[in-house]
């Protein structure tokens, strides 16, 4: 199964307001098909223009805004103002030490020094090369059959990024990394400068766990129980306001 069906398939099945996302990692960006647009820009813009406009787009640590994501994605070893927990203090958290915790519990590549020189955005349905990571964003619903169809026949967990801090780079990150899928919560970063709405959860995954996961998709869906939507249960006898119940004398008139 190529990229395109795969694409297809997973956006006709969950019904998804955008395009899933491919992202291949390049140790040299030189050996990245396109360069970098004359701009520079966060990761999650670039996803936002591959999801939404079908475009796509090269990302290096140069044309780069967001330093935490660079980490994240490995393009940069990871800055001390993070690893020390400094960054968000006054931010999100109290202290440095707190702030220590709550940056160690974000998913980075660049904890081990810098391994990429680039990552290819492109929308999966047109992606030119095989990818290494798949981004999809869905509301919670979609991503309850998303998970069905992880769990289905494994009966693992899929794991899942509470941290609300570069979620969509560390998501990516870690299913780079672990070959495991995982949802996050996007970060404000996102929201702001992505788009992501007030629905939307993140959920990456290895790209070759895709051909399994949409034929997973496609079993579940016909089980009945795992659905998008979910058809409410309408078996029921309703209690109306007293005005508008019917009334026997008007089945005699």
């Amino acid at each position: 199964m190529e990229s395109k069906e795969i694409s297809e398939k997973i956006e006709r099945i969950l019904k998804l307001d955008t395009h899933p996302v491919a992202l291949k990692f390049y140790e040299k960006k030189e050996e990245m098909p396109r360069r970098p647009i004359n701009s520079k820009m966060n990761f999650c813009q670039l996803v936002s223009i591959a999801r939404y406009q079908n475009t796509a787009n090269s990302l290096t640590p140069e044309m780069h805004i967001c330093a935490i994501g660079s980490a994240c994605l490995g393009i940069i070893k990871t800055p001390e103002i993070f690893s020390e927990g400094k960054a968000p203090v006054g931010r999100y958290v109290d202290s440095e030490e707190t702030g220590k915790k709550f940056i160690g519990n974000v998913f980075k590549l660049g904890d081990e020094g810098k391994k990429y020189g680039g990552v290819m955005v492109e929308p999966l349905g047109a992606s030119l090369q095989e990818p290494d990571v798949v981004v999809i964003y869905a509301n919670p619903n979609q991503i309850m059959r998303l998970i069905h169809a992880c769990v289905y026949d494994t009966g693992e967990k899929v794991a899942a990024d509470t941290v609300a801090e570069a979620a969509l780079c560390s998501g990516a990150a870690f299913a780079m990394a672990k070959k495991k899928p995982i949802i996050g919560f996007p970060c404000a970063g996102d929201r702001r400068f992505g788009g992501t709405q007030v629905h939307e959860l993140v959920f990456a995954a290895p790209y070759e766990m895709m051909v399994h996961l949409v034929e997973n998709l496609e079993t579940t869906g016909k089980l009945g129980a795992s659905l998008y939507p979910v058809p409410p249960f309408m078996f029921w006898t309703p209690k109306m306001a007293e005005a508008y119940a019917m009334k026997d004398e008007y089945l005699n008139e």
